[in-house]
C-alpha cells in the first residue's frame, strides 16, 4: 500500500493488458475490440482529472510472444509497457482483469508499475477480480480491486485514498493491517443514460479500424461494438454475468442508444455495430425502438450479436425488424441440446421446443444463424452429450460452437467443482478457456468429453462440406484471409484429440 497522506491525484492510467491465445485461433480467435469499460470509467472522471487509456492490445497486434507450448501472447511487450506508464508519471493505475485467463497478464502489469514507483496506487477491476477479491489482494503489488461497474465506485475510491478513509466506500476492497476487507457491490447505476457515452476520443480508433480483426468474421468495416445494457434476468449457473453486474437488468433508452449509434457513424464512419450486451432484447418494446431508430434515422449500418442472444425474447414480428434495421447474422446460444440439463442443470429459461420454429424464420429473412452450446457440466454423461449432438446438427446452422463448461469464479457452477473437487488435475485459472474442459466428475471426464466433441466437430465439418460446399468454402475462406495459421493448426488439434491423444498444457 502506497504511503497515506496523499495531498492531490491528478494523473489516471487506465489499462488493457496484452491477451493470450491458443495458436490455433480456433475457439479463442486472434482480434481486438476497444475496451467499453476502461472507456466508459475515462468518460466519467475526465472531467476532474487527466486521463490516459492504453490497450495494451491494439497497440502491439503484431507482437507475438510465446506463452508454454500452446499460447501466444499478443500486445505490448512487458518493457514497453512500463515506458508508457512511466512517461505519463500517474498517481494512478487502473487494470483491467476481464477473463480469469487472463489474471496473469494483468498482474504482471500491476507488477511492472510498483517497479517503477511503489507508490503509485494500482486498482484492479473486471470479472475476475470482482468474483475473488480476496485471491487476488494477496498479491502486494494490487493495492485496491473496484467490485462490478466502475463508474461510480473507482471515482468514490479516489477521493477516499486522499483520506485514506475507505470505510463508507461501495465496491471495493483494500487490506487493512494485513487483513482484506470488501464493501460489497450493492449500489448500481440505475439511469444508465446519465453516463456519457465511452471516451473512445481517448482510444487510438484509426488503429481500430486500419487492423480491422473482430474475435469474429465481420461483413462491413470499419466495425465496433457497443453496449446498450447490463446484466440478465436469467441465471444460468455456468455465467459470471451477476458477479459484474448485478442480479438485475438495466438498460440505456432507445433514444440515447440510437444516438451513440449516430456518433459512431458520423464521427468515425462505422459501418458495422456489434452489440456486446447480455441481453439485447430482453424489452420487447425497446428492442423495437431501437431498431425502428436505427431506420428512421437512415442509419447506414449492419450488425449482429456476437455475445449470443437470448432467443425466449424473440418472435417472427422481431425478427423482420431487425433485418431491415441491417441484422446479417444472429449467434444463438441455445446451450444444450438435452431438456433436462438445460432446465435442471444449466437453468436457462429456454424451451427447446420454439428454437426450430426461430430458426426456420431467421433463415426466411436471410439472417444468417450460428449457434453456441455449453458442454461437460456436472451431471453431463456421454448420452446427454449425444443428445445435444443430434440438436444441434438438426439445426442445419451456418456454424455450430461447442464450449466446454468451465468453473468461473463467482458462478453457481464454480461452488459445485469446489464442493465436490470436479476440478481437473492440475487446475488453474490460466486454464479457464472455453476450448480446454477442466471439470472432471463421475459420469465423465474431461479427457472422454474433449474426445467427443472433437470427433463431433470433424464429423460436422464433414457434413457441412457435403451439404453446402460453397458455404463452407466461404467460411475457411475468411479464416484463411484472417489468418493462415488457423485451419491447418484446428484441424490438426481436432484429430489429435479425436484419437484421444493428451492436450498439449497451457
Amino acid at each position: 500500500m502506497p504511503k497515506p497522506g496523499r495531498k492531490k491525484i491528478e494523473k489516471i492510467f487506465l489499462l488493457q493488458p496484452p491477451l493470450t491465445t491458443h495458436t490455433d485461433y480456433s475457439s479463442e480467435p486472434k482480434g481486438i475490440h476497444p475496451p467499453l469499460g476502461l472507456a466508459s470509467i475515462a468518460a466519467v472522471l475526465e472531467k476532474d482529472y487527466q486521463v490516459r487509456i492504453l490497450d495494451s492490445v491494439v497497440e502491439g497486434y503484431d507482437h507475438e510472444e510465446r506463452r508454454g507450448r500452446n499460447l501466444i501472447r499478443y500486445g505490448l511487450s512487458d518493457k514497453e509497457i512500463e515506458r508508457r506508464i512511466a512517461s505519463f508519471e500517474p498517481d494512478v493505475v487502473g487494470i483491467s482483469n476481464l477473463f480469469s485467463s487472463g489474471w496473469t497478464e494483468a498482474l504482471q502489469v500491476a507488477r511492472a508499475v510498483k517497479d517503477i514507483d511503489r507508490n503509485m496506487v494500482t486498482v484492479m477491476g473486471g470479472p475476475h477480480p470482482s468474483a475473488c477479491p480476496e485471491n487476488v489482494l494477496e498479491h502486494p503489488e494490487i493495492d485496491f480491486v473496484v467490485l462490478g461497474e466502475g463508474e461510480e465506485s473507482f471515482r468514490d475510491l479516489l477521493t477516499a485514498i486522499l483520506s485514506n478513509n475507505f470505510s463508507g466506500l461501495d465496491g471495493v476492497a483494500w487490506r487493512d493491517d494485513g487483513r482484506v476487507r470488501v464493501s460489497p457491490k450493492t449500489k448500481f447505476i440505475r439511469d444508465l443514460d446519465s453516463l456519457p457515452f465511452p471516451a473512445r476520443h481517448l482510444l487510438p480508433m484509426e488503429k481500430y479500424f486500419s487492423i480491422g480483426e473482430a474475435f469474429i468474421v465481420t461483413r462491413a468495416k470499419p466495425f465496433t461494438p457497443v453496449i446498450t445494457s447490463r446484466g440478465c434476468t436469467a441465471q444460468c449457473t455456468f455465467c459470471p454475468v451477476h458477479a459484474s453486474w448485478g442480479g438485475t437488468w438495466r438498460a440505456r433508452s432507445a433514444g440515447n442508444v440510437v444516438d451513440e449509434i449516430e456518433h459512431l457513424v458520423k464521427a468515425y464512419g462505422v459501418k458495422e455495430i456489434h452489440f456486446d450486451d447480455d441481453n439485447l432484447v430482453l424489452n420487447r418494446r425497446r428492442a423495437e425502438a431501437i431498431f425502428q431508430g436505427i431506420i428512421e434515422r437512415r442509419l447506414d449500418i449492419v450488425w449482429t450479436v456476437p455475445t449470443g442472444l437470448a432467443l425466449w425474447a424473440v418472435d417472427e414480428g422481431l425478427l423482420e425488424l431487425m433485418k431491415k434495421s441491417g441484422c446479417y447474422k444472429l449467434y444463438l446460444a441455445v446451450e444444450s441440446g438435452d431438456e433436462h440439463i438445460l432446465r435442471d442443470v444449466i437453468r436457462k429459461p429456454l424451451q427447446l421446443k420454439t428454437v426450430h420454429p426461430l430458426v426456420r424464420a431467421m433463415k426466411r429473412w436471410g439472417i444468417e444463424v450460428e449457434t453456441f452450446f455449453v458442454v461437460g457440466m456436472p451431471g453431463e454423461t456421454v448420452d446427454s452429450l449425444r443428445r445435444t449432438f443430434r440438436f444441434a446438427r438438426s439445426l442445419d446452422a451456418a456454424a455450430t460452437h461447442y464450449f466446454f463448461a468451465n468453473p468461473m469464479p463467482g458462478t453457481q457452477l464454480w461452488a459445485e467443482c469446489a464442493a465436490e473437487s470436479y476440478f481437473r488435475e492440475g487446475f488453474r485459472f490460466d486454464d479457464i478457456r472455453v476450448e480446454r474442459a477442466n471439470i472432471d466428475t463421475p459420469l465423465l471426464s474431461a479427457r472422454t468429453l474433449e474426445r467427443l466433441v472433437a470427433r463431433e466437430q470433424l464429423a460436422g465439418r464433414i457434413l457441412s462440406l457435403v451439404k453446402h460446399p460453397w458455404r463452407f468454402v466461404k467460411k475457411y475462406l475468411s479464416y484463411l484471409k484472417k489468418d493462415r495459421r488457423v485451419v491447418a493448426r484446428f484441424l490438426w488439434k481436432n484429430v489429435r484429440q479425436s484419437l484421444g491423444q493428451r492436450d498439449e498444457r497451457t
